[in-house]
């Protein structure tokens, strides 16, 4: 089956994107924090050919169900894949994660070993503690502060703000930046179902955490991509890692940010390729 389906977990209705022959490999991609599927539409197009491709919507986000009785934190998102992983998937896939989607790939491939046979973590989230994480992300720890949090998040977070991140921070390659990005984020951090959604998550940036210990603990060959221009989450992180993953290297790309797929997705999907034939020979 090609095109969008949705898989039911927890009582909710979970979005996601497929294409490619049944048998042929499967990648799964997961996207990272206030966007959907939408930011791997380039792999989907490109890969489909020689994979089974699937792009979910992480609960809260893009066309998943957005319940409001739910703590949106990483241990919801990464039982959602290990689920998705079990019944749409039904066999080990390639994972592959990009920014907070990174950490959740990293995740599922310590907790479910058993599913994941080789991964991908795209300028993942993840400092290697909370001191680093809460130096990194110090303006979103005020986020958190009774009464005063929400009214900083609405004065920073308009428009404005928004779509000068995404033209000097989130991409490199003006040519990425079309008027159907724009549109995208627009609808991810303005649409009202979603607001309040992005608040939530945006306060837990400094919980955003990936230590030693379990990164030490990934034993799938794990491929590090990382953009040379990202300050989001700088290539020092992937060069921290790659130390850290026992059987992991890292590719950092010139003229990209933090979306390394959108800003140079040929070269991505190249690296993609070549990743899972060796990872697999």
């Amino acid at each position: 089956m090609n095109g969008e389906a949705y898989f039911a977990w927890q009582g909710r209705r979970c979005y996601y994107q497929t294409a490619g022959a049944p048998d042929t490999p499967p990648i799964v991609f997961i996207h990272g924090h206030a966007t959907s599927h939408f930011t791997w539409r380039h792999q989907v197009a490109a890969l489909q050919a020689e994979f089974r491709v699937f792009a979910p919507d992480l609960l809260g986000f893009g066309r998943s169900d957005k319940p409001r009785d739910v703590a949106y934190v990483v241990e919801l998102w990464t039982a959602q894949i290990i689920a998705f992983l079990e019944s749409a998937v039904g066999r080990p896939a390639l994972l592959a994660g990009n920014s907070l989607g990174g950490l959740i790939a990293a995740r599922v491939a310590d907790e479910r070993p058993d599913l994941v046979s080789s991964l991908a973590l795209i300028a993942s989230a993840g400092a290697a503690s909370y001191l680093q994480s809460s130096l990194v992300n110090f303006p979103f720890l005020l986020m958190r502060a009774p009464l005063v949090g929400r009214a900083l998040f609405d004065t920073l977070v308009q428009r404005r703000f928004v779509e000068w991140n995404i033209r000097h921070r989130l991409y490199a390659n003006p040519a990425a930046i079309t008027p159907e990005v724009i549109d995208h984020y627009r609808e991810c951090f303005f649409a009202p179902e979603n607001r309040e959604i992005v608040f939530e998550v945006t306060k837990q940036f400094y919980d955003f955490v990936m230590d030693d210990a379990m990164a030490r603990r990934i034993t799938q060959p794990t491929l590090l991509i990382w953009g040379e221009r990202d300050t989001f989450v700088p290539p020092l992180r992937g060069r921290q890692l790659v130390r850290v993953i026992p059987n992991a290297r890292l590719e950092v790309l010139s003229n990209a940010s933090h979306c390394p797929q959108e800003d140079q997705p040929e070269q991505v999907n190249a690296l993609l390729r070549t990743f899972y034939r060796e990872s697999e020979s």
